[in-house]
């Protein structure tokens, strides 16, 4: 090869280098969000739950985590102030539609080791850490992090449901904000579970519904099953709905069922409906009743079974107060739907009782055709 022909190609693939280099460097910058006011290192391929262990002075840990949609903190500022702010911890989650979706961040306070701490952000907020040292790690694999979060929900039950003395001169408001904070970090870890973008958040959640577990903690991972996780998130919940041997729960199940999105939403419906006609606790089937009336007032989502359930069940449910709560129900369909279905109820049902409920609800419409049906009655 010519000696000049031989410079080029090495100076062609010494460029190459560079470029390779500098776009590695902003993908690392992508996956990194801008943290101010830290004692900042990074660290690759370390264990997460190590690196909490191993942490005397107050410190934080960040990471990222894939996302099964596009994260909204919530927030109008830009940067987010961890220290002197406890407030700031509160998320609001939104999903709008998005091509590329970028990571989240979860950040973890440690003390001696000990988890003080949880918050998820979203990548492009500037994190200012108070001054106090700052570990960011890279290459946290999602298992890890799902396995690390869900040890730290476990540990703030126990720490909850502590029945230690407290140290002589707290007060019982030291008290009460100990336990909340344990209840947002074990909020928070549920949350940060449910958006990872890997399967063993839905078996990490599906877990955490165990009868061994607080009811609050059950009800948190049922909700956000149903929320997050698509199609095994339903099957999950309709699997505690229906084998589940607490009722009170199993109250709270049907409404997470109202939150499945995509295409298992139909069969929600359908969950929803065998619940209202078969469940065997009449509170249930009330439940269920309740938000078949909500899912049917919403244009995007009404089905056609759901008016006939309850028409069904007013009319011819042996339950008394299963068809006392089938009429309220279709007292809270939107007008257009629920007057006429209250009128056929007052008109044809052979129960007096349900009757009078239909025309009750019907004395509180101002539709015009409620208070014809009402004069009508009160001229016969």
């Amino acid at each position: 090869m010519p000696m000049s022909i031989e410079k080029s190609v090495q100076g062609f693939l010494v460029a190459a280098g560079m470029i390779m280099a500098s776009v590695t460097c902003v993908a690392q910058q992508l996956q990194q969000p801008k943290i101010t006011h830290a004692q900042l290192s990074v660290k690759s391929d370390v264990s997460l739950q190590q690196e909490i262990q191993t942490a005397q002075a107050s410190t934080w840990i960040g990471y990222s985590i894939p996302v099964t949609h596009r994260m909204n903190s919530g927030w109008d500022s830009d940067v987010v102030h961890l220290e002197g702010n406890k407030d700031d911890g509160e998320q609001i989650l939104s999903a709008p539609p998005d091509a590329a979706i970028p990571p989240a961040v979860v950040l973890v306070r440690v003390t001696a080791g000990k988890v003080e701490r949880v918050q998820i952000e979203q990548m492009d907020r500037q994190i200012e850490a108070g001054g106090l040292p700052f570990v960011w790690l890279t290459n946290i694999s999602p298992v890890n992090s799902v396995q690390t979060l869900k040890k730290i929900v476990e540990a703030n039950i126990v720490a909850a449901g502590s029945t230690e003395t407290p140290a002589e001169g707290d007060s019982r408001s030291a008290t009460r904000e100990s336990e909340r904070s344990h209840r947002r970090m074990q909020d928070t870890g549920i949350v940060a579970i449910a958006l990872t973008d890997t399967p063993e958040a839905t078996s990490a959640l599906r877990s955490l519904t165990a009868t061994t577990y607080p009811e609050q903690v059950r009800e948190r991972a049922a909700f956000w099953l149903a929320n997050e996780r698509g199609s095994e998130g339903f099957k999950a919940v309709s699997e505690l709905l229906r084998n589940d041997h607490d009722d009170a729960f199993r109250e709270k199940l049907v409404f997470d069922l109202t939150l499945v999105k995509g295409d298992s939403k139909s069969a929600a419906i359908g969950e929803l409906i065998a619940t209202a006609k078969s469940d065997t606790s009449p509170k249930v089937r009330s439940q269920a009743q309740f938000w078949l009336a909500q899912a049917a007032g919403k244009k995007a989502e009404g089905d056609p079974r759901i008016v006939q359930t309850l028409r069904q069940q007013a009319s011819d449910d042996p339950n008394a107060a299963i068809r006392k709560s089938a009429v309220f129900a279709l007292s809270r369909l939107p007008e257009e739907q629920g007057v006429p279905e209250l009128i056929q109820v007052a008109s044809t049902s052979k129960d007096a009782a349900t009757r009078r409920e239909a025309i009750f609800w019907l004395g509180q419409s101002k539709d015009p055709r409620a208070l014809a049906y009402l004069e009508k009655v009160v001229r016969e």
